[in-house]
């Protein structure tokens, strides 16, 4: 396994290379660093007493060798492995697969993720599945996710209807080791599981079998994917000061979430599979850091996708000319794996700087050339190169932005790890949906909905007839 290679360029947010008092002056970096090492100490102190767990993950090399294993196994019985899952628990498995591309050929199942209870999508992506030869991998720590239970209580009766008995083989739990209702499934019909460390929340749990099950099973190698996390943990753990890619990182992010805010990060990503990443990172972003502080005031920066180059022709007219209020990252692959030419013929004068030259020097200068076109214009940009497009280098990128996202949280005055307000939807569903227990709750919304002044146009329907009159 090779060692990871990246490019952590913060050169167009500093001060002097950016104008009107947008860039980071030395006097601020330094603030921001030291706010930095406290929220590292902070963070280091909590994870030696157990209760955060992120950082121990990509260490744990016994655990991940026996689920290659399973996996193997898994591999030599099915053809497809579908999940079910949401949020934390898939949107990890889809970024790592597709960042890394083309691991059909090493013999894995063909890997699906069901994280959606839309019908019109759910129904035909498992009718889609010859279930004889599936296996489910349905995932979620607190057992209570309702989208995922929902799924699965339709899986479960397809499973029974294809093959009988059998669908307890055909099926397998990720959750908590000791709580909630999809371990208490696991025991009472003595299904395969696997456990997700309490202290490990659903958006840092890429390393854990939630993710590293279905991944192996597909044809990852996982063992890569956790050595390169391992040596990004090393890196973070024992290079010093501004030499710390993470530490740097989380002073720059840190200073663009509260110090200077820039309500928006955009990441513009360059490269196959990249937009999954994003995807993943949105969550993790998002989730972590929309807090309300301990003194009450909110914080949170929205997190935005665009695909270079497609979205330079639909986004970037308002990223240079409208409101300076966004920081941006640019991400792209050092390398690509395809090296097609365009060629040279009898082209119109305006197309004849194609002929002869690689795809790719056209797609390198949309890059240079929106970083440039955005700097142009005074906005602060971080540039990020990844190495390789391998398990190695997305598992340590990966781990590079779970740690940096957790320490500008701390260096926020927030905690990374809950969500309260993604609480408070899930409850108002179960509550509509005719959750036990939950009829006080249901009544309290249906009363708020009521008193909803409206302001309602329907258009091609009946209306609702008037009581008393015309």
């Amino acid at each position: 396994m090779g060692r990871i290679r990246f490019r952590f360029d913060f050169s167009l947010v500093q001060e002097s290379n950016l104008s009107d008092g947008v860039g980071i002056s030395a006097a601020d970096f330094r603030c921001a660093m030291d706010q930095v090492d406290r929220a590292v100490k902070s963070l280091e102190a909590r994870n030696l007493k157990g209760e955060i767990g992120f950082p121990d993950l990509p260490f744990l090399e016994k655990e991940g060798r026996a689920i290659a294993r399973d996996a193997k196994a898994l591999a030599a019985k099915y053809t497809h492995l579908l999940v079910l899952g949401i949020g934390g628990s898939s949107l990890g498995t889809r970024a790592v697969y597709e960042a890394v591309g083309m691991v059909a050929a090493r013999g894995g199942l063909k890997l699906s993720v069901a994280d959606n209870v839309d019908p019109d999508v759910f129904f035909p992506l498992l009718a889609s599945h010859p279930l004889k030869k599936t296996v489910v991998v349905a995932i979620s720590k607190s057992g209570g996710t309702g989208e995922t239970n929902a799924q699965l209580s339709v899986v479960i009766a397809a499973l029974k209807k294809a093959v009988g008995k059998r669908w307890k083989e055909q099926l397998i739990i990720v959750t908590d080791p000791q709580k909630g209702i999809f371990r208490r499934l696991a025991r009472e019909e003595g299904l395969k599981s696997y456990e997700i460390p309490p202290n490990v929340g659903g958006r840092f749990s890429v390393f854990t079998p939630g993710g590293l099950l279905p991944l192996a099973a597909a044809g990852v190698r996982i063992g890569g994917l956790l050595n390169g996390a391992a040596q990004m943990e090393s890196i973070f753990r024992n290079t010093r000061d501004a030499d710390n890619p993470v530490r740097f990182a989380s002073a720059v992010y840190a200073h663009y979430l509260y110090q200077s805010p820039k309500p928006v990060q955009v990441w513009f990503t360059y490269g196959a599979g990249l937009d999954r990443v994003a995807e993943w990172w949105q969550q993790l972003w998002g989730e972590s850091l929309g807090k309300k502080r301990v003194c009450g005031s909110p914080v949170g920066q929205t997190p935005v996708r665009a695909l270079g180059v497609t979205d330079q022709h639909s986004q970037v007219q308002l990223y240079q000319d409208g409101p300076a209020d966004k920081v941006f990252t640019f991400v792209r692959w050092m390398k690509g794996r395809e090296k097609g030419i365009m060629p040279k013929a009898e082209l119109a004068p305006e197309m004849a700087m194609f002929g002869g030259r690689q795809m790719r020097d056209l797609f390198d200068a949309e890059f240079e050339g929106t970083v440039g076109a955005l700097w142009a214009a005074g906005r602060p940009i971080v540039r990020m190169e990844i190495g390789s497009r391998d398990e190695e280098h997305v598992g340590a990128f990966l781990q590079f932005w779970e740690w940096v996202t957790a320490i500008v949280g701390e260096c926020a005055g927030v905690n990374p790890f809950d969500q309260p307000g993604v609480e408070e939807g899930k409850n108002i569903t179960r509550a509509l949906m005719g959750e036990k227990g939950s009829e006080e709750q249901r009544t309290r919304f249906e009363r708020r909905i009521a008193g909803i002044k409206k302001a309602e146009i329907r258009v091609g329907e009946d209306r609702p007839a008037r009581k008393g009159g015309r």
